[in-house]
């Protein structure tokens, strides 16, 4: 498995709003139990495949937010890439037999990720986004040179501008973004997942009618598309988009 890889995301919340999700991509809950607790499996029956996850955080204090996991070659080489890069392991190795081992781990402005090695290589993330699948990342932070020095040196992904914002690739192959937060909206620094949907501003109301709170109202992304970025009624953030003909 290559390194820099988005390959799994998942919803951590102390109240998950798993309906909310269902409801709005047309995905499919499946229960498991995960040692302890519980582990929801968000299953897209089109695809025919789990899409993403949702769990309660493994401490008290943990804001709703979407995780994504991100392939890594060698675990112990990426902890030590993210103490020395200013940032922080929060917790311990995780492995699940037949899913993968991982930890979690936040940079140095607080916004978390989790370094990934999978048991088998995973579906590929390189296609393009059917509607109602994860589609892409962007890093939201105060200070972009700094953000790109420590996932640089992580996930080795190269770097380049476009316009406003640092494209993070692996080879020909683009992976996520980094941009600064959007002015007068200082925040924490966090990572902003997008779904494709076939229409922004129907799913914008639909998601609204399900009790999320709108943060930025669709608008138009240049002549790339369309998008809008909500909280769900729990307070994880993610992003609708709709790709331009």
């Amino acid at each position: 498995m290559s390194a820099g890889r988005f390959v799994w995301r998942e919803l951590v919340s102390a109240s998950p709003a798993v309906s909310f999700y269902t409801q709005l991509f047309g995905w499919t809950a499946k229960p498991m139990a995960m040692g302890a607790g519980s582990y929801t499996l968000f299953h897209d029956d089109a695809l025919g495949e789990d899409t993403g996850g949702a769990m309660v955080p493994p401490m008290e204090g943990v804001p709703s937010h979407w995780l994504n996991y991100v392939t890594v070659t060698d675990l112990d080489a990426a902890a030590a890439a993210v103490k020395a890069g200013g940032g922080a392991v929060v917790t311990d190795v995780i492995k699940v037999p037949g899913v993968g081992t991982w930890f979690i781990a936040t940079d140095p402005a607080g916004a978390a990720f989790a370094p990934f090695i999978g048991d088998s290589p995973g579906a590929t993330p390189d296609r393009k986004a059917p509607p109602g699948t994860f589609c892409w990342a962007q890093l939201l932070t105060g200070d972009v040179e700094a953000a790109v020095a420590f996932y640089t040196r992580v996930f080795g992904w190269s770097t380049a501008p476009m316009g406003e914002v640092i494209v993070l690739s692996t080879g020909d192959v683009q992976r996520a973004t980094i941009a600064r937060f959007p002015e007068g909206r200082a925040m924490p620094a966090n990572w902003l997942n997008y779904l494709a949907v076939a229409d922004v501003d129907a799913s914008y109301a639909r998601a609204l009618s399900l009790g999320a709170t709108s943060l930025m109202g669709p608008e138009e992304m240049g002549t790339m598309g369309r998008f809008a970025v909500l909280a769900d009624p729990c307070g994880a953030v993610f992003a609708l988009w709709t790709q331009k003909a």
